[in-house]
Parts: C-alpha cells; structure tokens; sequence
C-alpha cells in the first residue's frame, strides 16, 4: 500500500461541477475491498457534490446522511446527480445519484437513460455545525458510556512503537493485502486481549499516510473496520473456536499448529465479503477545520444470522466527544461475489 500513503484522501474525494445540479467524481482503486470501493469512501465521494452544491448557501456539512446501495460501484469515473429537495435558511435537503457504467456522456444530459446503471441513492441533510445553535441538555446516556469506557492510551506510545500492554495495531495479513486494500489507508489499534465486553470492538485509529482526518472523511471512517472485526462481535463461546490459543513459545509443534491455524482462519476471512446495503450517519458535532489525527470508534452488532447483520458505529475525539453515529444493515457474501461482472 505504497501507494496509499501518498494519495491524500480529500484530493480522491473531489468532485468537479458539470452544470448547476451535476458533478463529475473518480472513485480510486486505492479504496477497494476486493474490486469494489469502499462505501463509506463512495459516501465521501457523493457527500463532496452536496457540499460544492450548497457552498454559496454556506450550508457544506453533513448533519444527516441516508445512503442505499443498489449495485457495486467500480473504480473510475463516476456522474453524481442532485435535486433541491428543500433549500432553507439554515437547513437543506438534497436528493443524490451516483450513475456508473456504460452511457457516461462528455455532455449534458451527462448519463444515458436506460444504459447507466443507478448505483448509491443518497438523502442528506446538509447545515453549518459551526454556526449551528439551540439548547444542549446533558443526557444520563453519558454517565453510562462513562462507567464502561476503556482506558485512554498514550496515542503517541501507539503511534511510535505500534502498540502497548493493553492495544495492539491489527495489521492486514500479506495474504489479503491486496484484497483488502482499503485497510491499508487505516492503522487501527484493537484491545489486544479481546473486547473489554463481549460483542464490543473498541479501536483507535488513524490515517495511515499521517494526513489528518477531518469532517469530509467521517463517512470513510464510519464505513472502515479492521479484518478481524467479526472476531469481536461474535458471542465469547463462538469467538474461543474460531481464534485458536496462543502457543506456549517452547512448543515448537504447538507454535508450528497454530501458525497454520491462523492462516487458515485468516485465509476464509479473506473469502468473506460484507457489503452494506444501507448506511445511515448522524454529525454531532464539528471536527477542527484543520482536522484531528485520532478518533476512537465502539462497534456493536445486535444480529449476525442468515448472512444479515447489523452494525451500530459511535465515534469519539480524544477528549471523549460526541463526533458521530452511524447504523449499517450489510450481507455476508462469498468474495466471489465482489469480483465477478454484476448482476443486471
């Protein structure tokens, strides 16, 4: 992932004006799982047209976002449409469309009716977050997360030597690098004993070029996981047979079998793939203009059955605010299924 580390994640998501309601974008292969880019990446990539649309009303940030995908996106060029649903003073609501595939015109009307495929369909709510006020209550939600928060690292321990007695960076085995991609924008730091409560993935993470994240890459963010997330969402007793044990270190036997196991596990990790049929992100606050280099994400999964699940996402600053919620509803498929031609 070379590569990645010299592609600055605003300059991928910029979008250029066509005509007063049409954007043109270039989704990169630097964000893909398997060959489809990543959603939330896909997401910034749509959110950047609403923005550039309403920046004369002074209204460039997301409060809300509903997002629906209705066919795999590809790398490569991209037509995104928009209509007024409401323009106001302080509050609009646009209508998006992301268009891919053959039909793509050099002219209005810019896609080719019958021929380019809809892709995502996006509902967004779109204010100023720094100019935005009302009332602020303080609600006894905070006081919970307060009593089951883990402890705040040294993020500069994390960031200097990879980790700590009680983090660990998960890194991408070789084997799904090239798979995987899209991870390999991300250092994601996990606990490395195993979620501090059963089903949660608590993690740290930070861009992995050194570029600050800012309020343009939450929907990235929110859509970005390390591989082994399954891991620590699964009930404890399922999680003790699909992790194997730790070798004692003078079993060479031991430690040569558990290798080969981790492989192993690893290997049908990289045969899953967990598209996201609907993304739905809240902003609850403003993140610096110049951006920050940490977030702390929390995931939790009510359901995985029948190849279906869940996924509630909250995200915090270091100082433990309020950044951002987002619910997913995704699949489990075959990575097959990522790399085949699409369905019709």
């Amino acid at each position: 992932m070379a590569n990645s580390k010299d592609l600055s994640f605003n300059d991928s998501i910029k979008v250029e004006k066509l005509d007063s309601h049409t954007y043109k974008a270039n989704l990169s292969g630097l964000f893909c799982i398997g060959s489809v880019p990543n959603g939330g990446y896909t997401a910034s990539c749509m959110l950047a047209a609403a923005s550039t649309h309403l920046a004369s009303r002074k209204q460039t940030d997301t409060f809300t976002t509903h997002l629906e995908y209705l066919n795999r996106t590809s790398p490569g060029p991209a037509v995104i449409t928009i209509e007024d649903m409401k323009l106001g003073k302080q509050v609009s609501t646009l209508h998006l469309t992301l268009w891919q595939g053959d039909g793509l015109l050099q002219q209005a009307p810019w896609v080719t009716s019958g021929v380019t495929r809809r892709i995502m369909l996006a509902y967004t709510t779109q204010i100023n977050l720094r100019t935005f006020t009302g009332i602020s209550l303080p609600t006894g939600y905070e006081s919970t997360v307060a009593d089951t928060a883990p402890p705040q690292p040294n993020l500069n321990t994390l960031d200097k030597n990879g980790g700590d007695k009680t983090w660990e960076e998960s890194k991408v085995p070789k084997s799904m690098i090239k798979i995987m991609s899209s991870l390999g924008n991300w250092r994601f730091f996990i606990p490395r004993k195993g979620p501090f409560q059963p089903g949660v993935m608590d993690l740290w993470l930070c861009l992995a070029n050194g570029e600050s994240i800012t309020q343009a890459t939450l929907p990235y963010v929110a859509d970005s996981f390390p591989y082994n997330l399954h891991l620590f969402l699964v009930a404890p007793e399922l999680r003790a047979m699909l992790e194997p044990p730790a070798p004692n270190k003078s079993e060479d036997s031991k430690a040569t079998s558990h290798r080969a196991k981790t492989q192993k596990m690893n290997e049908d990790r990289a045969g899953m793939w967990f598209p996201t049929l609907v993304m739905n992100l809240e902003n609850k606050a403003a993140l610096p203009e110049e951006g920050v280099k940490w977030l702390n994400m929390r995931i939790t999964s009510k359901q995985i059955n029948n190849g279906k699940f869940d996924l509630d996402v909250i995200i915090r600053d270091t100082d433990g605010e309020l950044v951002a919620l987002s619910h997913h509803v995704a699949m489990v498929l075959s990575m097959a299924r990522n790399t085949g031609k699409p369905s019709l």
